[in-house]
């Protein structure tokens, strides 16, 4: 395995991927991370420096991955694969044009693919004839890595025979959060009074857009303090509705409400580390790593039925509770319930640091490497595909 070229293809390596992507190059030596550009719009956070700890190939340097032609991305990842001739391909995802130019050059030379699938059947809406081609393309692939219980069983319900499925998880740098968020808390006074934050609040940390829910969010917010509730509410992130949500918290006079901005992936962790509970509320996400952010540092989680992690990560009454998205009541009154019990949130908060140390990236490596083992395997007995 140790001589094995292992291609790895992805939009672009993202700052939360780096940690994942160097346990999995410890583990497999040949592997080779391809990037198709530095970033993304939607995920515009990126590495810094150079030397990440694995083997890196930017397609694209210096451009954004939204604003390169599908067909000029497909003829470059095709280019680069025909120069280093990896001996598996692994893709992060089954719809990006790159993603499917990979798959098919390994498919045109019987090479084993691999597909990291995070996708959940009720993320998004679905539509017969797209699951249909959606599904023939899936099943194309030898082996599929999926993040979770929801995302195994989307395979599943695609066509994916179970031998072919396998679970990985979905990690972030716990250990890295988690001395942030020791440090912060260490200076506790002084970074509050930095950051202006009130001693008390809930942290959401999204885009703010449509999926991720925040008008609801809001709304029960409104509620909760109506009630009598005391906490803050502090949303981390911009987005295209930043100005939407300015407004209506300025129109209902909504008190205790902090739009910090968008931070750099080193700035977040400040806001982990003095936050009294997270809310992700969400009416779409495939998974949502905020919540493993927020259980590294110690954070009860107040988390949307709609999540992927959820079977995973938020366990019922021990590191926090489940809600139904569209209950504005329901998350109104969880927020009444946490907010109000201080030896629950404290038991809470230890309970999420236990729960998330078996996500860690070199868990993860060990997982995704049996996955690409199988993918091997499959291929010297001749079970091409799923």
């Amino acid at each position: 395995m140790e001589t094995t070229r292992i291609g790895l293809v992805v939009p672009a390596v993202g700052v939360c991927h780096i940690a994942c992507l160097r346990a999995l190059a410890e583990q497999l030596p040949g592997l080779q991370v391809i990037d198709v550009a530095d970033s993304q719009r939607k995920y515009p956070w990126r590495p810094d420096g150079d030397d990440l700890g694995f083997p890196r190939r930017t397609i694209f340097p210096g451009e954004i991955v939204e604003a390169i032609p599908w067909r000029r991305q497909s003829a470059a990842v095709t280019a680069v694969l025909e120069k280093i001739r990896p001996e598996v391909i692994v893709v992060g995802s089954y719809s990006e044009p790159a993603m499917i130019a990979a798959a098919r050059w390994a498919w045109k030379r019987r090479i084993p693919t691999v597909l990291r699938s995070v996708s959940t059947y009720h993320d998004k809406a679905r539509r017969w004839w797209t699951e249909i081609l959606k599904s023939r393309l899936v099943k194309r692939y030898t082996t599929v890595a999926v993040t979770g219980e929801r995302a195994e069983e989307y395979a599943l319900r695609l066509g994916v025979r179970a031998e072919c499925v396998f679970r990985t998880g979905n990690m972030v740098d716990n250990e890295w959060y988690a001395t942030c968020a020791d440090h912060v808390r260490r200076n506790e006074s002084r970074e509050r009074q930095r950051l202006a934050l009130p001693t008390r609040y809930f942290l959401t940390v999204s885009r703010l857009s449509p999926e991720k829910n925040l008008r609801a969010l809001l709304k029960a917010f409104s509620q909760y303090r109506r009630g009598g509730g005391q906490w803050g509410m502090v949303l981390v992130g911009s987005g295209p509705q930043e100005r939407q949500l300015q407004e209506m918290v300025r129109a209902d006079e909504i008190p205790g409400v902090h739009f910090a901005g968008w931070k750099q992936y080193d700035a977040v962790p400040p806001y982990y580390a003095l936050a009294s509970c997270l809310v992700l509320a969400s009416v779409s996400e495939t998974w949502g790593l905020v919540v493993n952010e927020a259980m590294a540092c110690g954070l009860p989680v107040l988390v949307s039925e709609r999540c992927g992690c959820v079977p995973e990560l938020c366990r019922e009454r021990e590191n926090g509770y489940r809600f139904a998205p569209d209950s504005v009541d329901e998350l109104a009154g969880l927020m009444v319930r946490v907010s109000s019990d201080s030896a629950q949130l404290s038991a809470f908060g230890e309970a999420s640091r236990r729960i998330i140390s078996s996500f860690t990236p070199q868990i993860w490596a060990k997982k995704f490497k049996t996955c690409i083992l199988a993918a091997m395997e499959r291929r010297a007995g001749s079970r091409i595909s799923c």
